[in-house]
This record gives structure tokens, C-alpha cells and sequence, in this order.
């Protein structure tokens, strides 16, 4: 029943990047109001997924939830449907590998390189809240933006 949720969470992690990536073929924006580097994008990806798996309680329902209503992966609403809790608890499970400092370290140093402006301020202002319900909040429209396309 929850064999696509282990996908389901990996590629949370690499929503970030996702979410970071440009896809419009328009002419660039106009220069950052402040400079970014690699690293630098590596670190706030880093901050943000250290900070959600702080906020595990709220965040995974959310993502969780998110997917649902995206069904993504395919199939995820109608599990969520039929049983909402163990889907949750599946992705607590999950999550606790895929939180742990080396995945999260390894999945943000492959994302940092397709950044943006737009969601490094996002991740900032997000990463600025302490309550975790207004992090998750703040942070998961940013996954959702992807979701529906």
C-alpha cells in the first residue's frame, strides 16, 4: 500500500532543488540584491531540511498532504484516503533516514547548484521562524509550486 511513499520522501528532499531550479527559457531576472555561491546555497538547503527535521511533527503531515493533493507520486491521495495515518507514520519511518545529516549533506550538495533568488529568500524567511506550524507553513508552498506542474 505505501510502497511509493519511500520515493515520495526521497524526493522531498530533492524538491529543494527543485524548487530552486528555473524553468523558464525568459531572459534572466535582474541581479540578486545579494550574491550567492555554491556554498552558500548548499548551506541554506542544509538549514532548511536540519530545520524541517526539527519540525518533524509538523512537517511531515504537511508534506504528506501536499502530495495528496498533488498525487505525487501517483497514487499517494488514494492512500491517503483509505488511511492518512499510516501513510504518516510510513513517512515517519522513511523520514528518519532520509533527515539524517549525510542525506540531507548529499541531497543539498547536488541542489545548490540550481538555486534561485526567490527561493533563497523564501528558505531564509522561513528558516527565520521558530513556531515549527509557521515554518512548515511558510516553507511548503515553495514543494507545492512544483507539485503542480
Amino acid at each position: 500500500m505505501l510502497k511509493s511513499l519511500a520515493l515520495s520522501l526521497t524526493v522531498s528532499l530533492s524538491l529543494f532543488g527543485a524548487a530552486c531550479a528555473t524553468t523558464s527559457d525568459a531572459a534572466p531576472a535582474a541581479p540578486a540584491h545579494r550574491a550567492s555561491t555554491p556554498s552558500d546555497d548548499q548551506s541554506l538547503c542544509v538549514q532548511t531540511f536540519t530545520h524541517a527535521r526539527t519540525c518533524s511533527d509538523a512537517y511531515i503531515p504537511a508534506l504528506v498532504d501536499s502530495r495528496a493533493k498533488y498525487d505525487i507520486p501517483q497514487g499517494i491521495a488514494d492512500q491517503v484516503k483509505a488511511d492518512r495515518d499510516a501513510v504518516i507514520a510510513q513517512a515517519r519511518t522513511e523520514w528518519a533516514s532520509d533527515s539524517t545529516d549525510a542525506a540531507i549533506a548529499q541531497n543539498c550538495e547536488r541542489m545548490a547548484q540550481s538555486a534561485n533568488d526567490a527561493d533563497r529568500d523564501t528558505a531564509r524567511s522561513c528558516n527565520a521562524k521558530t513556531d515549527c506550524g509557521e515554518f512548515t507553513s511558510c516553507i511548503m508552498p515553495v514543494f507545492e509550486n512544483h507539485f503542480a506542474k
